[in-house]
């Protein structure tokens, strides 16, 4: 009798039957989704849009000079810079040296200057883990145990030593919650997103975010261009002395051999004119250099353009209610429904034994 079919209306006569199991299923996932909901604090997001481009405007300018100069530069002035990856740019909003320095940006919170490390670490509530953690292994250190120091945000950290400095991960991991990066393909389009307990932080927040990565971003392209520009400073400053002491001691030795036509005066003078004439040469090529060098660098920095500033939003991003009520209403259907077919098919399945 086990492959008894299943009669429709006695399943949907046993259904009904057991509404009220249903009920309670669904009424206790309703309760889940009103403490979720009143256990979620109020947060505020804002968004800043900007799009990045390369700086290659001097690539005329290079051919230009090289037309005058008699020299060609085209090959330089050619040379695309490539953006940077929206995964880099992850990279580094995500790294804990950014980090750092955005706890350390200043924001007005209700009409006083605080460092947005102090606002989040504020209002920062510990994970499940380490709650747990605190009240199980770590309760006789609470109880008996010297209690940590607050949190010092006026500490001076290099870059090289955040990593070493554990206190500041909680912090800085939750920074890691509050702020996003989306990059759009399609338009080419780079949104900033920040979401915090305060709409009016969350707009600072943002700014910070864009202005900092700003600084990262024309660091990180026109550093070895700027090494180099450096380089070939050093390197006119050198060439100019020699070129300046080489022309002193010919124009000198003319001065003071005017009326002598001496062989051995003569060969001397071929040698202080050669000696001037290379000095003069690299000294000129050096200056060529240093131009184009400027002009590399000029041309490194990437264009960050804002399209859509940041705005303060007084709509709360979290709790998503309507989110949090559809995904109960139906794990409570969707709950209460099996356990119903479970019930039934195990009475069935009894009942055909």
């Amino acid at each position: 009798m086990a492959n008894e079919q299943i009669d429709i209306g006695e399943m949907i006569q046993f259904f009904l039957k057991n509404s009220r199991r249903l009920f309670k299923v669904f009424s206790a996932f309703i309760l889940l989704a009103l403490v979720v909901i009143l256990l979620t604090r109020n947060h505020y997001s804002s968004e800043l849009k900007f799009i990045a481009q390369s700086g290659n405007s001097s690539s005329s300018l290079m051919s230009q000079l090289g037309g005058f100069s008699g020299l060609n530069l085209g090959s330089l002035g050619s040379q695309n810079t490539d953006q940077l990856s929206p995964s880099l740019y992850n990279e580094i909003i995500y790294s804990y040296p950014f980090l750092w320095k955005l706890s350390q940006q200043e924001i007005i919170y209700q009409g006083e200057k605080m460092k947005l490390g102090v606002f989040v670490e504020n209002d920062r509530r510990p994970s499940l883990k380490s709650l747990v953690k605190t009240y199980t292994i770590g309760l006789p250190s609470q109880l008996f145990g010297k209690q940590p120091d607050p949190l010092d945000l006026d500490i001076i950290v290099q870059d090289s030593t955040v990593f070493t400095n554990r206190q500041l991960l909680p912090l800085l991991n939750e920074f890691k919650k509050m702020i996003n990066l989306v990059s759009d393909q399609t338009t080419g389009t780079i949104s900033l997103q920040a979401e915090t307990l305060d709409p009016e932080v969350s707009a600072q927040m943002v700014a910070h975010l864009y202005k900092l990565l700003s600084e990262y971003v024309v660091e990180y392209k026109t550093e070895k261009a700027i090494q180099n520009l450096e380089f070939i400073e050093k390197q006119l400053e050198e060439a100019q002395r020699k070129f300046y002491e080489a022309q002193e001691k010919l124009y000198k030795f003319r001065d003071r051999n005017q009326n002598l036509n001496l062989s051995v005066f003569r060969a001397d003078e071929e040698r202080l004119q050669v000696d001037y004439n290379l000095a003069n040469s690299l000294y000129n090529n050096l200056s060529i250099q240093m131009d184009q060098a400027k002009l590399k660098v000029q041309e490194n920095i990437p264009q960050l353009t804002i399209i859509n500033p940041p705005v303060v939003s007084y709509s709360t991003s979290k709790p998503n209610i309507p989110l949090i009520l559809a995904v109960c209403i139906f794990l409570g259907l969707a709950v209460g429904f099996s356990w119903i077919l479970f019930l039934f098919l195990k009475n069935h399945i009894l009942k055909s034994e």
